[in-house]
């Protein structure tokens, strides 16, 4: 008897639970009318230009983080659908998104709406610094990055002391910029220790960095770099060499990088007749390099190869090593893409020969590729 009390107890259960899920499934399925149409996922896909929107079918709520060019006035949708599925407005119809759009998909005599939700990343690039201003910048290479930033971007340019550093002042900014290079030590300046936090947070919540010189240190400092790997470090007087300093993206890579966006983003970055990219010609040269070493990865436990058992382990994809380097020894660029920690992408360039001011007064021919890379590395963080 008790088992049959128990039994019909159960089965009530059971028809409990189907009514409330089915319950519950009704509820959450509010973009269609009448019966559920037979393909859940009507629209494929919807960009605006190069930029893909994250779809929610079951919900019907459609988000797009446009580019910060972007005039959201005026866009042009993209949509993809299954055959037989018409859409209003029609996909290459020119919308204005400053306020969220229906759309409607009809399929099968059913109809299912849709909201599409758009908004404009921050516009503004930040050079970061311990001096108060560009004029006060005491390192020459350092002054010199900061100068042509200020000159490239103009009024979306913004120099922000570590002294005046606060995540209000980041709400505007979409990259930052930090590059630092001294001499005699490789240590970074204690006033960017001291505000780590807000950079970690900025970088948490989607906020891009960029990081050129001794300056590569500074994802360890957030924590985004755990491999512990960046051991190789020059901050000495320097040198004269009379040769022509290249770096190689691609020709002894296992996977060739030379098609990444750093080097063909904005601007399109030459190579020499061996397939490297020409940084620094011959005169003094101060060779402060900030590079991994990844030998450790070397051996029993790595078989996939140093830069993909870095990428595999650390979530760093190698874009450039010294030129001429037979091996995947050393890497002097890499791009820290997100995670599930950190939704912000850095791009880190130790290279010591992308120096951007001449210490004997020469020109450097391949200046153009220098600042080639520094303005594709910042264009395409701009648009992540």
């Amino acid at each position: 008897m008790k088992n049959k009390m128990k039994n019909v107890f159960y089965i009530k259960y059971v028809l409990l639970l189907v009514i409330a899920t089915i319950t519950y499934s009704c509820e959450e399925r509010l973009n269609y009318d009448d019966q559920l149409p037979s393909t859940l996922n009507i629209i494929e896909s919807i960009k605006i230009g190069q930029t893909s929107a994250t779809i929610d079918n079951l919900s019907g709520v459609v988000n797009f983080v446009l580019p910060s060019e972007t005039n959201l006035a005026s866009v042009v949708l993209d949509i993809k659908t299954p055959e037989g599925v018409t859409i209003n407005p029609a996909s290459g119809t020119t919308v204005d998104l400053t306020n969220p759009l229906e759309v409607t998909a009809i399929s099968g005599g059913k109809t299912r709406h849709y909201i599409v939700n758009a908004r404009v990343l921050p516009n503004q690039i930040a050079f970061v610094s311990d001096a108060t201003s560009i004029d006060n910048i005491v390192d020459e290479d350092v002054k010199a990055a900061a100068q042509w930033a200020k000159d490239t971007y103009g009024s979306r340019f913004v120099f922000i002391p570590f002294s005046d550093l606060t995540l209000n002042s980041l709400k505007t900014v979409n990259v930052v910029f930090f590059f630092y290079d001294t001499q005699g030590t490789s240590a970074l300046p204690q006033e960017s220790l001291d505000k780590k936090n807000i950079l970690i947070q900025y970088v948490v919540e989607g906020g891009k960095m960029l990081l050129g010189g001794m300056a590569t240190s500074y994802a360890e400092v957030i924590g985004r770099d755990k491999s512990g790997l960046l051991t190789i470090k020059g901050n000495g007087i320097g040198f004269v060499d009379a040769g022509t300093w290249a770096i190689d993206g691609g020709v002894n890579f296992q996977n060739d990088q030379r098609n990444n966006p750093i080097y063909n983003f904005t601007q399109v970055i030459s190579t020499d007749s061996n397939g490297y990219f020409p940084v620094i010609n011959g005169g003094y040269k101060e060779d402060h390099n900030n590079l991994w070493d990844l030998g450790s990865l070397l051996g029993p436990g790595h078989q996939k190869g140093q830069f993909a058992e870095f990428e595999n382990l650390y979530g760093g994809k190698v874009l450039a090593v010294w030129a001429g380097v037979g091996d995947e020894c050393c890497p002097g660029i890499i791009e820290f893409k997100s995670n599930s920690v950190y939704a912000g992408t850095i791009i880190a360039i130790g290279v010591g020969g992308m120096e951007w001011a001449m210490n004997d007064g020469r020109t450097n021919v391949y200046a153009s590729n220098i600042q080639g890379i520094y303005r594709n590395s910042i264009d395409y963080l701009g648009t992540k």
